[in-house]
């Protein structure tokens, strides 16, 4: 019985240790939910500092960029703001470093202690020297080029090559009578040198080096009647007297004889293009570029063709070659900057003439077609729901020429022809209308208005609108010939 009385006093005992256990288990969780909360309450600050931030007060700015979305209603106010928007936009000028030469051989792979150091190591080599020199010239140290073509002509006075790489120096420096020493020194030595002939025959640009290329010619063809020199120069004489089929017929049995030199390649597509025939003249000036890309006159003929032709795109691209490889020419950009802008590519426009004014800051003409340019492109980025990017192109603009009323009706006009070329007739007239509003005696913009009537199929608004622009301008001969042209489809 006592036994029993223990084993149950044991019993009782054991609950009363799972009860404190329990006990502590509560403790211990109470403790745990205590130190979350006080975490919790840590992390409380930072936590609604990042979900709900203070809301800043929208407050309203007010210049000439909230008008921009308003591009078509300008007010007076605009010409007060037009300091503040230039000076917002002057790192167009500032900023930007002016862009240098850079050649096929220095892109990007060697650098001026790679051309040094190649030309200490084979001093006697003429051509790795030309390497080091043509370094020099792409990145515009003229004067070490001359000392490198000086040293190789002393070095090598029995080799045409080294003066024909003295002459070039001088010719692209403009010192026609030195270069034209050199060229005759290497023509002395080999009067059909072949390098020399084909530089002469490209010199075409200015008058200059038209009559170096001449008296060079001449004087090789003194020298080798039978040469290449001779015949270019009875090609350009035969040309110059208006026989344009005996000139082709020589320079294609020229070329026959001389198949890789370009200069009568050349010729053959100048004379297809004398004798109407485009086409020819193209695939001519192609081949003469393929025959040498560095030739810059054939680019330059490429691109007047397709400029002649309408095809402004490709006008650019070719005119963007001669850029390449003449960047200072600013004729060129010029020409590249214009092909854009009557093929309608705003972007590619502005690019071109931006370059150009770091050449040329005080071109009339640029100045007045570049805000043009950025006109169309903030009212088209207005247009299709983008008024930042038409603010800001519309500050480039005024950054450019703040003179609203010396571009903006012509911006207008150029508004006018863009949407009638993409078949939105009423954006179209609303853009003459404007013209009208700015410039009420504009013929330009009642013959622009009557083209679009034209094609709206309103026949009898669009002979109103060309016999106003008559009224206004009677020698206006293209507003004449859509008068001529609708009598005769009527």
């Amino acid at each position: 019985e006592q036994q029993k009385k223990k084993k149950k006093k044991k019993k009782k005992k054991k609950p009363s240790k799972k009860k404190k256990s329990s006990k502590k288990k509560k403790k211990s969780s109470k403790k745990k939910k205590k130190s979350s909360k006080k975490k919790s309450k840590e992390s409380a600050p930072s936590a609604e500092a990042i979900e709900a931030p203070p809301e800043k007060k929208k407050t309203t700015r007010f210049n000439t960029a909230a008008y921009a979305d308003e591009l078509f209603n300008l007010t007076g106010e605009l010409q007060a703001s037009n300091k503040e928007l230039a000076r917002a936009t002057r790192y167009f000028y500032e900023d930007e470093p002016k862009k240098q030469a850079v050649a096929l051989e220095s892109k990007p792979y060697f650098t001026r202690e790679d051309f040094e150091k190649e030309s200490k190591l084979n001093p006697d080599n003429l051509y790795i020297q030309r390497q080091l020199g043509m370094h020099y010239e792409a990145n515009g140290d003229y004067a070490s080029a001359k000392e490198v073509y000086l040293r190789e002509a002393g070095k090598n006075p029995d080799n045409p090559d080294a003066h024909f790489f003295l002459g070039s120096l001088y010719a692209t420096l403009g010192e026609y009578q030195k270069a034209k020493y050199s060229f005759e020194e290497a023509l002395y030595l080999d009067p059909n040198h072949g390098a020399t002939i084909e530089a002469m025959s490209m010199f075409l640009q200015t008058d200059k080096k038209k009559q170096l290329g001449r008296d060079v010619l001449r004087y090789s063809s003194q020298k080798a009647p039978d040469g290449p020199a001779q015949r270019i120069t009875i090609i350009r004489e035969t040309m110059a007297a208006g026989n344009y089929t005996e000139a082709l017929n020589l320079a294609e049995e020229a070329t026959e004889k001389y198949p890789t030199h370009t200069g009568f390649v050349q010729l053959i597509g100048e004379n297809n293009l004398k004798l109407g025939r485009p086409e020819d003249a193209k695939r001519s000036f192609q081949r003469a570029i393929k025959l040498n890309s560095k030739d810059i006159q054939p680019h330059l003929l490429l691109a007047d063709l397709y400029f002649e032709q309408g095809k402004y795109v490709y006008a650019a691209l070719s005119y963007s070659d001669a850029v390449y490889l003449d960047p200072d020419n600013s004729d060129y950009r010029y020409m590249q900057g214009l092909s854009y802008f009557n093929a309608h590519e705003w972007g590619r426009t502005a690019a071109s003439w931006e370059d150009l004014l770091h050449y040329r800051p005080n071109d009339a003409i640029v100045k007045t077609l570049l805000p043009q340019a950025y006109y169309v492109l903030a009212v088209e980025y207005n247009r299709i729901g983008n008024p930042t990017m038409g603010r800001r192109a519309f500050k480039n603009a005024l950054s450019v020429n703040n003179n609203t009323s010396s571009w903006l009706p012509g911006a207008m006009g150029v508004l006018g022809k863009f949407y009638r070329e993409k078949n939105m007739y009423n954006e179209s007239l609303v853009a003459f209308q404007e013209v009208l509003e700015l410039s009420p005696n504009d013929a330009n913009a009642y013959m622009g208005m009557g083209i679009t009537y034209w094609k709206m199929d309103e026949k009898q608004l669009a002979r109103a609108s060309w016999e106003r622009s008559l009224q206004i301008k009677p020698d206006h001969n293209e507003s004449r010939g859509w008068l001529i042209l609708s009598s005769q489809g009527s």
